[in-house]
């Protein structure tokens, strides 16, 4: 009779860790909310441009996250820290979830005719006549996702070194959309969207900077 060999545990995330992440986010969700209709009660923008700003602010938030996961990815969990799986999982989520909230945004903003936003404008950097190098940064942001999201599509006709460094252009493109929201943004003025940029950026530089510290490691082993 063959023996069974128990599965190995999948690597969690402490409970207490989840707990205050959930927590951090309940408490900052309705401070964000508070501060986006402040503003937009005294700027008295139509529906629609905020709609577009919403969905602009959910696009960040999603690129962050698969950026997050991402890198995590590309440190197999930290170490085998985390479930490599449960990395990957989020990372692919979360990555559509920042190409569907992008191209919501910029259809949201290219149909409303008040914000100045021409269909040339968001394919072509440097086409808007209104907030010009702002809009560029975010459109250039967004080609490069769309140069990404075809070369993972396309992964198995690509050599792996080309794709590895298509890839990294993620990181462009996450600064670019930072520039682009505090930029181009209409709350980013606000204590709770800077709050935002600044806590996101802070969170993607450490994680990237353990990557780097563990691939140091594992070389010098």
């Amino acid at each position: 009779m063959a023996r069974l060999t128990p599965a190995p545990a999948t690597s969690r995330l402490p409970a207490a860790l989840i707990a205050l992440l959930y927590g951090l986010a309940g408490a900052l969700t309705p401070f964000l909310l508070l501060q986006l209709w402040s503003t937009m009660a005294l700027a008295e923008q139509p529906l629609l441009w905020w709609a577009g700003r919403a969905l602009g602010l959910l696009a960040y938030v999603a690129l962050w996250l698969s950026m997050v996961f991402g890198t995590l990815v590309s440190s197999k969990g930290l170490g085998g820290r985390l479930s490599q799986k449960w990395v990957m999982d989020l990372h692919r989520e979360w990555t559509l979830a920042a190409m569907i909230a992008t191209v919501l945004h910029v259809v949201v903003l290219v149909t409303h005719a008040e914000s100045g936003v021409t269909p040339w404008a968001a394919i072509i950097p440097f086409a808007s006549e209104r907030l010009t190098g702002e809009i560029a940064m975010g459109t250039a942001a967004g080609l490069v996702l769309v140069l990404i999201a075809a070369t993972s599509w396309a992964r198995a006709r690509i050599p792996y070194a080309a794709w590895r460094a298509i890839h990294a252009l993620a990181f462009g493109a996450m600064i670019l959309a930072i520039v682009h929201s505090i930029t181009a943004g209409t709350d980013s003025a606000t204590l709770g969207a800077q709050l935002l940029y600044l806590g996101t950026a802070t969170l993607l530089s450490v994680v990237t900077a353990l990557r780097v510290v563990l691939a140091i490691t594992n070389a010098r082993a």
